[in-house]
């Protein structure tokens, strides 16, 4: 062709055009990188409806690893190492964990222990107290209750690598975006494993903007205000929610409140239910499922 370079190779007396190698190079690549993401699929749930359907369908949050037996006892709120393998080998896939952060700028699986007042983390002794945090070494050297082996979000991220099945939703009673921020910078792969528990509306914006894709909204400490209808109806409209979250006599006490979340389409927990009963009264209600510390399959109502 006029004002053309025709390139052709000669491969067994035949001529190819170099285009339709390209091509067919180009092809085989695309080819090759749908397999791999097949074989070896990204971690964790990537979009917003793929979290609710899974919330929807496990039903169940295990409440900071849920109940854990030691010595006869019946231990629950450990957020220990123990709790989160007692969570998983029991079959469930989802847990709620309470985090804080050291004075070293180290996160760790604990709550705080207000109620008493007299440690930094509850039945954590001899690591702080609530003016004094303890350094993260200082932390994991202790013990709850003096029996069950403390965790820091580094032990819990190393279970999550080996456990790409578990999805872990944060509570964080302070600090909620440094933690955020501190987890993204040192374990990014785990962000789509991570629901990030906000606390107030003005809180969404700037974890989504941190790269977390999942946000459950807990209204416990939710302002009277952010609890009308009108607000809960424009914020859940708004913004890309996996879930929300509320107290046991939230549905009673807000009920039209509770009906404009009915009707928003987004998975509701109730917190924390332990008794199989209520389990199935809440569901009757038309919510998805309960924070619980019951990790027993056959005590949790199906």
């Amino acid at each position: 062709m006029s004002g053309s370079i025709d390139v052709n190779l000669y491969i067994k007396e035949k001529k190819i055009s170099v285009t339709y190698i390209v091509t067919a190079v180009m092809i085989i690549a695309v080819l090759a990188i749908v397999a791999v993401l097949v074989i070896f699929p990204g971690r964790g749930v990537l979009t917003v409806s793929q979290c609710r359907k899974f919330l929807t369908d496990n039903r169940y949050i295990i409440h900071a690893g849920g109940f854990i037996e030691d010595d006869g006892e019946i231990l629950s709120y450990t957020n220990t190492r123990e709790s989160v393998r007692n969570c998983y080998d029991t079959g469930n896939r989802i847990s709620e964990f309470d985090l804080m952060i050291t004075v070293d700028d180290r996160i760790v699986c604990a709550h705080d222990d207000e109620e008493e007042g007299i440690n930094w983390a509850y039945k954590v002794n001899g690591a702080g107290t609530p003016k004094c945090p303890p350094t993260c070494e200082a932390f994991i050297n202790a013990r709850y209750d003096d029996r069950l082996s403390t965790m820091s979000f580094d032990d819990l991220a190393a279970f999550m690598d080996d456990h790409p099945d578990f999805y872990v939703v944060t509570d964080v009673k302070d600090d909620n975006e440094q933690v955020c921020r501190l987890i993204k910078s040192s374990h990014p792969e785990l962000m789509n494993n991570l629901i990030i528990q906000i606390y107030h509306e003005d809180e969404y914006d700037r974890i989504r903007d941190l790269g977390f894709n999942n946000i459950i909204y807990t209204l416990y400490r939710a302002t009277d205000e952010e609890l009308t209808p009108d607000a809960l109806r424009e914020f859940t409209k708004r913004t890309k929610l996996s879930g929300v979250t509320f107290w046991t006599d939230f549905p009673t006490s807000y009920v039209e409140s509770f009906e404009v979340l009915k009707s928003c389409g987004i998975p509701l927990f109730v917190h924390t239910v332990n008794d199989k009963e209520s389990m199935k009264s809440y569901i009757d209600m038309g919510i998805t499922g309960v924070y619980t510390d019951v990790v027993n399959k056959e005590e949790q109502y199906y």
